[in-house]
């Protein structure tokens, strides 16, 4: 490894609780304490079509670890995907776009699904989206995808090993030609698993991360970077493969 790389341990994938299916304990500042002791450089706020808390937990990290900003987008045929973002502005654009797509949250929606609060980085909530953010977007995968690259993020097919909202669950094959940048394993799938001469068949990256909704999730399962630094820049260099740069499940 050069000199100037160095390993950073990720989790990719982390929910507040804003995603109606994640705990209330999911505040900003529980987050980072929780990713800081259990000994991470970075994490990717992934809140399901939103982005509206990445900015409270990036201000909670203080500069502590790195947070980076994402969505966890679902397509109207209810494949999961990660889309990670330079910064929250980016995310957030992309999350305006977004938020059209899908119905409004009825009178009976947060009894069945949850609440879906906006919190400020202490914690406290500030809002409420009104979005119904447990529901598939109207937007078809290949439109999810461009428009997760449109505001220079990267597109990462999420829990690919799932037996529901993954491309190979949902599509019943993988399409190479939709532009993932890389794709997501679960901590259930082994590297030993048969499974995974198919998954390293796409030749794409392949993450590890906790798909977190509660504190204990946090850290679970984890990416290891070969990186100058924890960043989005490095990422993508990363999963480029870029001067020795790499990223490979933990």
């Amino acid at each position: 490894m050069p000199d100037r790389l160095r390993h950073a341990i990720a989790d990719l994938h982390v929910h507040t609780a804003l995603s109606p299916c994640a705990s209330d304990e999911m505040t900003p500042p529980a987050i980072v304490e929780a990713a800081l002791a259990r000994g991470l450089d970075m994490i990717a706020v992934c809140d399901h079509n939103s982005a509206r808390n990445v900015a409270a937990v990036q201000e909670a990290a203080g500069g502590r670890m790195t947070v980076l900003a994402g969505i966890e987008i679902s397509s109207a045929e209810e494949v999961h995907v990660v889309g990670l973002f330079p910064d929250a502005a980016a995310a957030e654009a992309a999350g305006a776009e977004i938020a059209p797509s899908l119905p409004e949250a009825g009178d009976d929606y947060a009894a069945f699904f949850g609440e879906q609060p906006v919190m400020a980085a202490d914690g406290r909530v500030v809002g409420t989206e009104t979005a119904a953010l447990a529901f598939a977007t109207s937007l078809e995968l290949d439109a999810v995808v461009e428009l997760i690259k449109r505001h220079g993020g990267l597109a990462i097919a999420a829990h690919i090993d799932r037996k529901a909202f993954s491309v190979l669950s949902q599509l019943g094959f993988f399409p190479e030609e939709t532009g993932f940048d890389a794709v997501e394993i679960t901590r259930f799938t082994d590297d030993d698993s048969p499974r995974m001469a198919g998954f390293r068949a796409l030749g794409l990256p392949m993450t590890s991360s906790s798909d977190g909704h509660y504190l204990d999730d946090i850290g679970s399962a984890i990416s290891d970077l070969t990186v100058e630094q924890p960043s989005f820049v490095e990422l993508a260099l990363a999963f480029a493969g870029a001067e020795g740069r790499a990223v490979g499940r933990a």
